[in-house]
């Protein structure tokens, strides 16, 4: 008998969507409410990849030192409210992402998302991008106790398909994504064309790189 089709699991940012714009304007708001000049594209996209309050501490670095303990939770709810409805505003799907994904699930694969983004930003996005109905299964930084790199979120996504642990393919665009990835037992795709550096994603090693996606 032939082997049923094995699951793969997409990371969001930079891998299925293109989000750097509304991420970047959502941290200037919040710098521009501490008095902070705004940062750049690239700057925003070096920072990328851990999750909202990582994200968050990277680009208000300057007031860390201050004795605002507060800081990081106000920052938080700051940018939280104001991606609610950023965070569909500049977004765009990948060349080929639809195509890409309908293939796989017209052959049997089953589909999931599990991101370093909070879960909910995440299925606005999908469903914007009118991708819910292939990716019916989202994993969010804050759906579960732990992130990437941890293999946690995977597993999870796993068992939401029905699937047994350490078969399928982690696909993303960072090092958290090959790191969970490995951890969780899975084969693993590298995207090129996403946030982080050809050459930390190369220092990672994968199964397989993508220059664009699906290919």
């Amino acid at each position: 008998m032939a082997a049923a089709p094995t699951p793969f699991l997409f990371d969001l940012d930079g891998t299925l969507a293109d989000t750097l714009a509304d991420i970047a304007a959502s941290v200037n708001h919040v710098r521009a409410r501490y008095g902070l000049p705004p940062l750049d594209l690239a700057t925003v996209r070096a920072m990328v990849g851990d999750g909202a309050r990582t994200l968050l501490g990277r680009a208000l670095a300057e007031l860390q030192a201050g004795p605002d303990r507060t800081l990081p939770e106000r920052a938080f709810a700051c940018y939280f409210a104001h991606h609610q409805g950023q965070c569909t505003v500049l977004v765009q799907p990948y060349p080929g992402v639809r195509a890409h994904l309908t293939r796989l699930h017209g052959a049997g694969h089953p589909l999931a998302v599990v991101t370093n983004k909070p879960e909910s930003f995440a299925r606005r996005i999908l469903a914007h991008l009118q991708l819910a109905e292939l990716l019916p299964v989202v994993f969010g930084g804050d759906s579960l106790p732990s992130r990437k790199p941890d293999p946690a979120p995977l597993h999870a996504a796993l068992q939401a398909l029905g699937q047994p642990p350490g078969r399928g393919t982690m696909v993303g665009d960072s090092e958290q994504d090959l790191r969970a990835g490995k951890a969780a037992g899975l084969r693993t795709i590298a995207c090129l064309f996403g946030y982080r550096p050809a050459a930390l994603l190369a220092a990672e090693g994968a199964d397989e790189y993508w220059t664009a996606f699906g290919g």
